[in-house]
């Protein structure tokens, strides 16, 4: 069994990973990340089931803009095949087809499980904007 000193390392480079694609642009790389069985909570929209329904999400989102992004890792912790780490993000998303960039800021819990074979895959992906809801 690993110790938890490296179950941590590598829960750190999926946090990492995460990062880099959506830097890249790469909806294939993120889907990547996820277990086999996933569900995205996306921040003041339903909940998503399953990598084939967070395929065409990314996908579109990703066609549309180009991100960059800071992120800082705020705590991870791994207890035999489950763990999770939250992060904060500032984003910019600039539009590919030309006009205003916008920023966000929130923030990210990410729960992992350990699948077959040791790699750590994302579960869960619970995310949340810093944004004020504006009544409509």
């Amino acid at each position: 069994m690993a110790k938890q000193s490296d179950d941590i390392e590598v829960i750190k480079q999926l946090a990492e990973d995460w990062r880099s694609g959506w830097l890249a642009g790469d909806a294939e790389a993120l889907l990547s990340l996820y277990a086999d069985d996933p569900v995205l909570m996306p921040s003041g929209q339903p909940a998503v089931f399953g990598k084939d329904a967070i395929r065409p999400l990314y996908q579109s989102v990703l066609k549309e803009y180009i991100f960059k992004s800071q992120t800082r890792l705020m705590d991870i912790e791994a207890s035999g095949d489950l763990g999770y780490f939250w992060s904060t993000y500032k984003l910019t998303a600039t539009p590919k087809a030309g006009g205003e960039s916008f920023e966000e800021e929130g923030k990210s819990v990410f729960i992992v499980k350990r699948q077959h074979g040791g790699a750590w895959k994302i579960s869960r992906l619970i995310d949340n904007s810093d944004r004020v809801p504006t009544s409509s």
